[in-house]
């Protein structure tokens, strides 16, 4: 026998993972950026206590709900969904409102890490394993190819792709 120990489990994390990331939009930057999530759980997730963060700062989300296998586009407050120069979101595709600039400075093209927090728990992250400043990436965007991967390189598309805001992988 050994003698009674406390365990303290962390809260669970929300099925939320981050699908898509657009840091390079052929509209202006950083105001058509967006980062998409994605809720693969079987029930409604609020957004309420999430970050959104790049490698210098992050932004708190607002609360809202996103449903079971429903899509978000983290965007920034001037965002328009129907500017043009890129897709617009899906219908339905819930816009969650940060301030002016994702993360510190906007979405950097040569690659960035791009996490959801919950606390100091990572919910979800891109490690910013594609430098998207090349003129092919202009208007193209970074995909987990299978939604429900693990964070790693491998789960991306490493050649540019067009961005579907709200829509799944291409």
């Amino acid at each position: 026998t050994s003698a009674p120990f406390a365990l303290t489990t962390p809260p669970a994390v929300p099925p939320i993972a981050i699908t898509e990331v657009l840091t390079n939009p052929a509209g202006p930057e950083p105001q058509q950026e967006y980062v998409e999530l994605r809720n693969l759980g079987d029930a409604a997730a609020a957004s309420a206590g999430l970050r959104l963060a790049d490698s210098e700062e992050g932004d708190d989300l607002p609360d809202q709900t996103l449903g079971a296998g429903g899509y978000a586009l983290v965007v920034t407050s001037t965002y328009d969904p129907n500017e043009g120069s890129d897709p617009a979101p899906r219908a339905g595709t819930l816009l969650v409102r940060v301030d002016s600039r994702l993360g510190a400075d906007g979405l950097s093209n040569s690659g960035e890490l791009v996490q959801l927090l919950q606390g100091d728990a990572v919910v979800s992250s891109y490690g910013g394993w594609v430098s998207v400043s090349a003129a092919s990436w202009n208007g193209r965007s970074v995909h987990r190819l299978v939604q429900s991967a693990c964070d790693s390189a491998a789960a991306w598309n490493h050649t540019p792709l067009p961005p579907t805001p709200g829509d799944g992988p291409p």
